[in-house]
């Protein structure tokens, strides 16, 4: 969390970016996504998107992102990721999204992604699989943390 920190100013700095956000996120198309803006959150203080790859003829990987987010210093939040249908997971199908986003972030100059609130051995497994580490302690919310070189 971030200290001393004023949430009114930066929701006025939400929304100043938001249009300039939209097209940095839009540019996810180019990797092959398609990108919507996640009209459900009432979140004020952040950008949230849904991104979603299909690269396979039956399997779609549809992965949640947060830009500009309030609790974070990270450029990038992803804060949800499923890949279906359940038979196609583990192959290595979420991992070649993955690569894409970092791809992305690399390009355009994002240099701090974070997987929040990972939950188990396996999902642990998958972040560190794709060269994500557990963020320094304290690490309440078990974080992953990829940094862009």
């Amino acid at each position: 969390m971030r200290e001393n920190f004023d949430i009114f100013q930066w929701v006025k700095e939400v929304q100043s970016k938001k249009l300039k956000m939209n097209d940095l996120v839009a540019s996810l198309e180019k990797y092959g996504a398609r990108v919507e803006s996640d009209e459900d959150s009432h979140d004020m203080a952040a950008l949230h998107y849904r991104i979603v790859f299909s690269l396979s003829e039956d399997t779609v990987v549809t992965i949640g992102i947060i830009l500009m987010d309030y609790q974070t210093d990270s450029d990038v939040v992803i804060e949800t990721m499923t890949t279906l249908p359940e038979h196609r997971r583990r192959i290595g199908i979420g991992s070649k999204a993955i690569a894409k986003v970092l791809q992305w972030a690399a390009d355009h100059n994002l240099k701090d992604l974070r997987a929040t609130q990972v939950a188990g051995e396996e999902n642990e497994n998958f972040w560190r699989k794709n060269v994500f580490t557990p963020q320094e302690e304290p690490n309440h919310c078990n974080d992953f943390i990829y940094r862009v070189s």
